[in-house]
């Protein structure tokens, strides 16, 4: 169970920036010894797939990027069968633990995060930010206090959309959490409190909205409004893409909470990150930058 189902190797330096930057953290789980050098390429390919994803792609000498080799006894992860799971019922001795189908969502890849700090910390003490790449092709991944993800087709947009989740504290933008076809309940208007995160709102109103400032004078708000809160909203885009402003269907929400562009890797994986998600980003790498060498906001006056 656990740290007995498998081993600590060691530690990897795949890009040093030469001097203080952003310590990223890439830490393999359900690989075994022999399966380690699979884990080394998907480390890689994802590394490769980070820096030429927008913002990362102009910073991507502010990072320093760590593979952490664990070994576990077994491969995959555990994927329950019974429940709303309906999983292969797989049920590995791995490291951390992995399993899909947290809190009932299939799709919700976990493991024990705080065993992986534990090992982190020992390995890298001063890290920024943990990615955990699962040894499954099984669709799923989470971004709690470290992000996880499996080597499903596409994985290393799974693994961008939970690191935001993890180390620059996005949330999902999405409106929906079981999915809009599954006829779930609870989840037609937000009526808490104003998000803590930067990328969703309750507030639509133009002076004091977060991100207020990207968002053009001609823009409505809100810019879109579902006409059925029981479901998620079918209609397109009335504007151009890469507008800012407050898009219903956020937050896991119909209604209620808003989104700052139509689109965004927060709600589509395929989908490069918004305006807003990218600010929040340079925001975060601010301390890791070179003297005169952060962006500034670039705020929507025109009339867009």
């Amino acid at each position: 169970m656990s740290e007995r189902d498998g081993t600590v190797i060691g530690t990897t330096i795949l890009q040093d920036s030469g001097k203080k930057g952003f310590n990223l953290v890439i830490v393999s789980e359900g690989y075994k010894r022999a399966e380690l050098p699979t884990f080394a390429t998907d480390a890689k390919d994802f590394m490769d797939k980070f820096f030429m994803t927008p913002p990362f792609d102009s910073h991507q000498a502010w990072f320093n990027v760590y593979r952490v080799d664990v070994a576990s006894t077994d491969s995959g992860a555990k994927d329950p069968a019974g429940g709303a799971c309906g999983g292969s019922g797989a049920n590995p001795a791995t490291y951390f633990e992995a399993s899909f189908c947290w809190n009932n969502l299939p799709r919700l890849l976990g493991c024990n995060s705080d065993l992986v700090r534990k090992v982190v910390n020992a390995q890298v003490p001063k890290w920024n930010g943990i990615l955990v790449i699962v040894n499954s092709t099984t669709f799923g991944g989470s971004g709690g206090p470290v992000a996880v993800f499996s080597r499903a087709a596409g994985a290393s947009e799974i693994g961008i959309h939970e690191l935001c989740h993890a180390a620059f504290g996005l949330a999902d933008e999405y409106e929906y959490y079981g999915g809009c076809r599954t006829g779930e309940t609870g989840h037609d208007n937000y009526t808490g409190a104003e998000p803590a995160e930067p990328n969703v709102t309750a507030n639509i109103n133009r002076n004091t909205l977060k991100w207020g400032s990207f968002v053009g004078r001609s823009t409505a708000l809100p810019t879109t409004v579902n006409a059925d809160c029981t479901k998620c909203d079918p209609q397109a885009s009335p504007v151009a893409a890469g507008t800012v402003g407050a898009f219903t269907g956020a937050f896991y929400n119909h209604c209620g909470a808003y989104r700052p562009e139509f689109d965004c890797k927060m709600r589509t994986l395929s989908k490069p990150l918004c305006s807003v998600c990218q600010y929040r980003i340079e925001v975060k790498l601010k301390p890791y930058a070179p003297l005169g060498d952060f962006p500034q906001p670039k705020p929507n006056t025109g009339v867009g």
